[in-house]
């Protein structure tokens, strides 16, 4: 541990990773291989790059300022405050009815069972309620260390070796991505959206951070934190990477599709990396997917009551005589039963349950990233601890392609 104190430092990164490493990876980029090949993989690092400045500013603001990045919201007025908290609350539902939804079809065939979609998730989440209940941030925290490490492991191996699957192809080309073709743009906006995770996401690693002081309430060095943050950034940024190339290489151009539905998709992405690997791998496999998913569920059930109930408290003023804990607790059980309601009336579909939301989220990313710009080069951070000037030109950047993009998206779906 002297070798490498900042082993002491690592959780708000690896919680990070586990709430990225779900729907954006399994799911979108698996898909983005298996349709597009590798068409679609400088889109991947692109999408990553353009937002590292959205998500580090959660870390820095937090280090630098010892507060929640909302008080950075708060400071810029309260604007901004009621931005975070309709786009929060208008999504988070949808959200996590979404991971759930996918976390169901792992867990369907992890136990051979067959059983209504809303029901089994309903199940999940009581399961995470209880989780959170019983073992707060610490369980959650120790948890995902092992999680993320069999998830990596799991899917490197699987991605190296479908370089030599030997996978028949089809002798027609297979599909190449269109910017002049709306289902491409659609799914290229689906795909973005979540890619790596909603940038709301970075008030959660500022409140993980938070939630790490130590008893005599000490933050992390920056040069500590910033090593947490950038293993998981860069960690997930690699994993979409590998998720793409196993899509790739193992179902581009050979006629096969991934199913709507999330059993069948689920039994289709457990046998990708079977392929691969061998039929031996297939229950390790399986339980890797899963928690990998469950992971991602439990994160966002715990993370979006936490910083909503934040939000709400200092926009509302009757809620600030209730308890903090006790604010949390009514936003968790909201979200729960919202959820369960969403995937028992709406949609089942789990593909378009998946592109509403990534795409919803990538129509949000624009003004949050502005808010984000604001905050990490505001007047609370102090001129000599704000980043170096291509952050500057790297974060202005990415605000003109979301704005632009998003935008363009709209004029040719809707004009």
């Amino acid at each position: 541990m002297r070798r490498f104190p900042f082993l002491a430092y690592l959780g708000p990164g690896l919680l990070y990773a586990g709430a990225a490493v779900g729907v954006s990876h399994l799911v979108q980029s698996t898909r983005a291989g298996a349709v597009y090949g590798y068409g679609l993989l400088f889109v991947v690092l692109f999408a990553n790059l353009i937002k590292y400045p959205f998500f580090v500013v959660g870390t820095r603001y937090t280090i630098i300022t010892g507060k929640s990045l909302l008080d950075g919201y708060e400071a810029l007025g309260r604007l901004p405050i009621w931005i975070f908290f309709l786009i929060s609350v208008g999504t988070m539902c949808i959200i996590v009815a979404t991971v759930t939804l996918v976390t169901s079809g792992l867990f369907s065939n992890l136990l051979g069972i067959s059983m209504e979609p809303w029901l089994l998730c309903a199940i999940i989440l009581i399961f995470c309620f209880l989780l959170l209940a019983i073992g707060k941030f610490e369980a959650l925290d120790g948890l995902m260390k092992w999680i993320v490490v069999l998830l990596t492991v799991s899917t490197v191996v699987a991605m190296i070796l479908s370089f030599y699957a030997g996978i028949p192809k089809l002798e027609t080309p297979g599909k190449t991505f269109s910017i002049s073709d709306l289902g491409d743009v659609a799914f290229l906006i689906a795909l973005m959206g979540w890619m790596p995770i909603p940038i709301e996401a970075a008030v959660w690693q500022s409140d993980w951070t938070l939630a790490k002081k130590t008893p005599d309430g000490k933050l992390p060095p920056m040069k500590y934190a910033m090593i947490d943050f950038n293993i998981g950034y860069i960690g997930t940024t690699l994993l979409a990477v590998c998720f793409l190339a196993l899509g790739a290489n193992m179902m581009y151009n050979t006629g096969a599709e991934f199913s709507s539905q999330a059993v069948s998709f689920a039994s289709e992405l457990v046998r990708l990396y079977t392929s691969a690997i061998g039929s031996w791998s297939y229950p390790i496999i399986l339980i890797a997917a899963f928690f990998t998913m469950f992971s991602t569920t439990l994160t966002c059930f715990d993370a979006y009551p936490r910083v909503v109930s934040n939000a709400s408290r200092r926009l509302f003023k009757p809620l600030e005589k209730i308890p903090t804990e006790k604010l949390y607790w009514y936003w968790i059980i909201l979200v729960g039963v919202g959820s369960i309601l969403i995937l028992l009336f709406f949609r089942t579909n789990m593909k378009s349950l998946v592109d509403f939301a990534t795409t919803v989220s990538f129509l949000n990313a624009p003004v949050l990233a502005l808010i984000h710009h604001l905050i990490l080069f505001g007047k609370e951070i102090p001129r000599e601890e704000r980043p170096k000037p291509w952050m500057n030109l790297l974060s202005w950047f990415g605000i003109l392609f979301l704005f632009g993009f998003s935008i363009y998206y709209i004029n040719i779906t809707f004009f």
